[in-house]
């Protein structure tokens, strides 16, 4: 017997898609077919039996395994379109070689940067409309506008209700596929359990009572640093300054804000902040073969901050993640370009806003409002100024050092 299910949004998440096909194999239902434009799934009923599946994305039309895989038991199931399932019948604990996942990951990156154009034309859209109904308003005669009256209101109504309905999907798919893309990195950099005491540089996971004990034992102590990545090389030097007084780093918060060390032993460890565009899986691995331990990663899916560290013995020369000069002076200068191009326009408009209402309070007394406002665009000047002046500082410093 073969039943089909329908799954529209099944390559939102393809961890949980996994995870319901090994549940209909249990119940004795095999995949057999997956129709990419309609999204249904095709099974037939077989024997109850335990399978892992994995799903890759991969633009090679008919890809076979690599041989590595198929000596761990991994077959290919079917391929439907670009998207291929593949099985493996071993237990999960006895499988050390998984399918390569980056084609998801980039697919989900394109997909979500169409989503953000759509969104970001929904936002202007609507805020042209609001313009244009205020402007109709002020010339109407009776002080008000109703585009929803007569005998075509009909229409705007329904432009309006697809609007948004388009607008509360576009959120939806940005949410979950950043959340997919987030789990699928994070296969690779799974924690270290522990039972309290420190292995070097592994990022470990402590349950709430034990953090509570060691808070309490003050063997944990927990630092506050925001706004380090305006200058990465001052937050390089505190943890490596850290370090050699025995605090050794436990966890970085959600935030990046708060650093978080347990009192341990004195030890040489390099740290390095890297700001990545596209921190993908083969980033992470090329890394952490190189012996670098990945402490922190930021949840941005267009940059991404990522703390490495090394340990070393003293008297041995200091690791350096990038060996040429010439890449660290590019990562920097990438670091102050990318945040002059976030702060300098917001500057530009807080400072052209100030002026105006400065030339418009010698005709008319501002008011209160307009003075707070005044108030807060020059404190976010000032603010985002320091962000600006900050990177390119740190730039110049990296500069005069390797020159």
């Amino acid at each position: 017997m073969i039943i089909k299910i329908f799954k529209p949004f099944w390559s939102y998440d393809v961890q949980k898609t996994e995870d319901w096909l090994a549940s209909m194999a249990q119940k004795g239902y095999e995949l057999i077919r997956i129709n990419p434009l309609t999204r249904y799934f095709y099974f037939q009923q077989v024997e109850s039996n335990v399978a892992n599946y994995r799903i890759v994305f991969d633009k090679v039309p008919n890809p076979s395994l690599s041989k590595g895989l198929l000596n761990f038991g991994w077959t290919k199931v079917l391929q439907s379109g670009k998207w291929v399932v593949t099985m493996n019948r071993l237990p999960l604990e006895q499988i050390r070689t998984f399918p390569d996942r980056e084609g998801i990951v980039k697919h989900n990156k394109k997909i979500m940067y169409i989503f953000m154009g759509i969104l970001i034309y929904l936002m202007v859209a609507f805020l042209n409309v609001i313009l244009i109904s205020a402007i109709a308003m002020s010339v109407s005669k009776f002080n008000h506008f109703n585009v929803f009256s007569g005998p075509y209101g009909f229409i705007p109504a329904t432009a309006l209700g697809l609007s948004v309905i388009l607008c509360i999907f576009t959120v939806y798919s940005l949410i979950t596929l950043n959340k997919t893309n987030k789990r699928i990195t994070e296969e690779f950099l799974q924690p270290t359990k522990s039972n309290g005491q420190v292995t070097p540089l592994q990022q470990i996971i402590l349950s709430k009572n034990e953090e509570k004990r060691l808070k309490n034992s003050g063997q944990l102590v927990m630092k506050w640093k925001p706004g380090w990545m305006y200058a990465p090389d001052r937050l390089e030097a505190w943890l490596e300054g850290m370090e050699e007084k025995g605090y050794n780093l436990y966890k970085v918060g959600k935030t990046g804000a708060a650093f978080y060390f347990i009192k341990g032993k004195p030890r040489k460890v390099c740290y390095c902040a890297d700001l990545q565009n596209t921190a993908d899986t083969n980033y992470f691995n090329i890394h952490m073969e190189s012996g670098w331990a990945c402490l922190y990663k930021s949840s941005s899916w267009t940059r991404r901050w990522v703390v490495w560290a090394q340990e070393y013995v003293p008297g041995e020369a200091k690791p350096q993640i990038y060996s040429d000069k010439l890449n660290q002076l590019k990562l920097a200068r990438r670091i102050a370009l990318t945040y002059s191009a976030m702060f300098l326009p917001l500057i530009i408009v807080y400072t052209y806003t100030i002026v105006i209402n400065i030339k418009l309070s010698t005709y008319s007394n501002l008011d209160r409002l307009q003075l707070i406002n005044m108030i807060l665009f020059a404190i976010l000047i000032l603010m985002f100024g320091s962000y600006v002046s900050r990177t390119w500082l740190y730039y110049n410093r990296l500069r005069k050092h390797h020159l």
